[in-house]
């Protein structure tokens, strides 16, 4: 399962990458132009690129110390892996045409919720491995709940943003702030309990 989760995800990012647009020009000055034209494609691709390598790298995470799988548990990993294999699409909705405060909300609004899923999808196999048993005992519970900070930070941050780009464009800073300012916030209770 592992193997074919990981095979889906390179697949979705190789996909990311044959929609970008090849920029042309006669001259350096027209292929400048012809970059600068196309930035928020190559934006929405870098964009699209470490939401993936994150959420692989969280998949990986929860996965490393699995030793058995259920019905339920490969369920939501398929769950999971529509969301990566949405990721191509929903980022070609991220640099469609049109700029009213509306049709912006619902195509980065689509771009957040699939996000949110992804990540509510992780947490979910998460508890179930836990629930269930499923990973070695031997593992550390801290080692186990080490990404939630990030899981969770993800996940407001990307839900946080839904209403907010029905307000303003840059409701994507949130996908940036509120999973720093989540891991900052950990971290700090982290040392200070390590403290007392």
């Amino acid at each position: 399962m592992i193997f074919f989760s990981d095979a889906v995800v390179a697949i979705a990012i190789t996909l990311l990458a044959l929609e970008l647009p090849v920029p042309e020009g006669p001259t350096v000055s027209a292929f400048r132009s012809a970059i600068h034209d196309d930035l928020d494609h190559y934006l929405a691709f870098l964009i699209s690129f470490a939401v993936i390598a994150a959420a692989w790298g969280q998949h990986n995470r929860i996965f490393q110390y699995t030793e058995r799988t259920d019905a339920r548990l490969r369920t939501l990993n398929a769950v999971w892996l529509l969301t990566i294999v949405l990721n191509p699409f929903a980022t070609k909705l991220l640099t469609t045409e049109g700029d009213d405060t509306d049709t912006l909300g619902l195509r980065f609004g689509f771009y957040a919720l699939l996000q949110c899923l992804a990540h509510a999808v992780v947490i979910a196999m998460e508890r179930r491995m836990t629930s269930q048993k499923l990973r070695d005992p031997d593992v550390p519970a801290e080692l186990v709940a080490a990404g939630d900070p990030v899981l969770y930070g993800m996940l407001i941050g990307f839900g946080l943003s839904i209403p907010v780009f029905f307000l303003t464009p840059y409701a994507w800073v949130l996908w940036i702030v509120v999973p720093r300012a989540v891991g900052l916030l950990s971290r700090n209770r982290s040392r200070a309990s390590a403290d007392t």
